[in-house]
C-alpha cells in the first residue's frame, strides 16, 4: 500500500520542482531584460543551483560583466566549467575564452583549443571561429593554415560573419595545395554533416573543385559521390573515371574500388586483367578487402596465372586483417591442397607481414 502511494508523490515532487525552476529560469530572463540585474542574479542562481547549464552559463557571464555584482572571474569560470561539463556548446567556447586568456585561470591554451573544439563539434560559430584563431596563431595547436581555414569557413556556414571578414588575409598566406586541401576537408565536414548542416550538393562541389587541381584524396571523394549518388546524380562512368585517378596517384581504396568496377564491369567494360592488377596495388598497400578478392581472383584464375599457394597467401593475410570471408576461403582451398602448399602459403604470409606491419 504505501509503495503503491510512494511513486505518485513522488512524481508530483518532481513536476512542482521541475516547474519551480522553469519559472525561475523565466523570471530571471525577464528581470535580465529589464537590467534589474540584482533580481536577475538571485534568480539565475536559484536555477543554476538545481543544475540548470543555461542558467549557469548566463550566470557566469554576469560575474564576468559584473552586472548585480562585483566582477568575479574564478566564479565566472567555476560557473562556466559546471555548464560545460553538461555539454553546453556556449559555456564551452566562454570556459575556452578564459583559458586562451588567463582570466581567473590559469592561462593554458591547450585546454582552450579542447574546449573550443568540443563546442565547434556542435556547430558553434563563434567556438569554430576561435579554434580557426589558434590554428593560424599556432596556439595551444600545432600552426596549420588548412585546418584555420576549414574552421573559419565552418564558422561561416553558421552564421559567425567575422570569420569571412578575417578570411581573405589568411588565404593570402595559403600555398595553392593548401587552400585544395582545405576545400576537400570541406566537402567531407559538409558531406558527414560534422561541425555543419550536412549538405552533400555542397560537398560535391568541393570536391569537384580540388579534384579538378589534381588533389588525389578529392578525386577518391567524387569518385564515391558519383558511385552512390550523394549531392550529384548517381554516374558509375564518372565513378570509375575518378577512382581511376585518384588509384593512379597511389589512393589505396580508390584501387580497391576501380579493381571492383573492373571486376563487375561497373562503369567501365569487365576486364579481369585490369581488376586483378588494382586488386593487387591496394593489397599490397594493406586493404583488406583487396587482399581477400586478389586471393579469391588468384585461386579461381581470373585475370591472373592460377596459384593456390599464393592465394592461400593473400587469404591468410586479409584472415588476420580481420576479414571473415576471407577465414571460410581459406578453410576451403586449404582441403583442396597439400599439407606441404599450406606450409609455404603460411611462410610466404608471415615474411609479408613481417616487412608490412599494420
Amino acid at each position: 500500500m504505501f509503495r503503491q502511494l510512494y511513486m505518485p508523490i513522488a512524481i508530483a515532487c518532481a513536476l512542482v520542482s521541475s516547474s519551480a525552476l522553469a519559472d525561475d529560469f523565466d523570471d530571471a530572463e525577464k528581470a535580465y531584460a529589464r537590467k534589474e540585474f540584482a533580481k536577475a542574479i538571485a534568480l539565475y542562481r536559484n536555477a543554476a543551483t538545481q543544475g540548470d547549464a543555461i542558467a549557469q552559463f548566463k550566470l557566469g557571464g554576469m560575474y564576468v560583466r559584473g552586472e548585480g555584482t562585483a566582477q568575479n572571474r574564478r566564479e565566472a569560470v567555476a560557473l562556466f566549467a559546471q555548464s560545460a561539463s553538461k555539454g553546453y556548446a556556449p559555456a564551452q567556447n566562454s570556459l575556452g575564452v578564459r583559458y586562451e586568456k588567463g582570466q581567473g585561470v590559469t592561462q593554458d591554451p591547450t585546454r582552450a583549443a579542447a574546449l573550443y573544439r568540443e563546442a565547434a563539434d556542435q556547430r558553434l560559430g563563434l567556438a569554430q571561429d576561435n579554434l580557426s584563431d589558434l590554428y593560424a596563431k599556432g596556439l595551444g595547436l600545432p600552426q596549420d593554415f588548412v585546418l584555420a581555414h576549414v574552421w573559419s569557413s565552418l564558422a561561416s556556414a553558421n552564421g559567425e560573419g567575422r570569420s569571412a571578414r578575417k578570411r581573405p588575409a589568411m588565404e593570402r598566406a595559403m600555398t595553392p595545395l593548401q587552400l585544395t586541401e582545405a576545400g576537400t576537408h570541406l566537402g567531407t565536414m559538409f558531406a558527414r554533416g560534422r561541425g555543419v548542416a550536412q549538405d552533400e550538393k555542397r560537398a560535391a562541389r568541393y570536391f569537384q573543385a580540388a579534384a579538378a587541381q589534381g588533389y588525389v584524396v578529392a578525386q577518391f571523394e567524387l569518385a564515391e559521390s558519383y558511385d552512390k549518388g550523394k549531392g550529384v546524380t548517381q554516374d558509375y562512368r564518372q565513378a570509375a573515371t575518378w577512382y581511376e585517378k585518384s588509384a593512379a596517384q597511389g589512393h589505396a581504396r580508390a584501387q580497391a574500388s576501380i579493381a571492383y568496377m573492373y571486376e563487375a564491369g561497373q562503369g567501365v567494360l569487365p576486364d579481369a586483367n585490369r581488376a586483378a592488377y588494382w586488386y593487387a596495388q591496394a593489397a599490397a598497400q594493406g586493404d583488406v578487402i583487396a587482399q581477400y578478392n586478389l586471393g579469391a581472383m588468384i585461386e579461381s584464375g581470373r585475370g591472373v596465372e592460377q596459384d593456390h599457394v599464393e592465394a592461400l597467401k593473400w587469404l591468410n593475410i586479409a584472415e588476420v586483417g580481420g576479414s571473415e570471408q576471407a577465414l571460410d576461403s581459406r578453410r576451403l582451398v586449404e582441403s583442396l591442397v597439400t599439407p606441404e602448399q599450406i606450409a609455404e602459403a603460411q611462410k610466404r604470409a608471415s615474411e609479408w607481414m613481417k616487412k608490412h606491419p599494420q
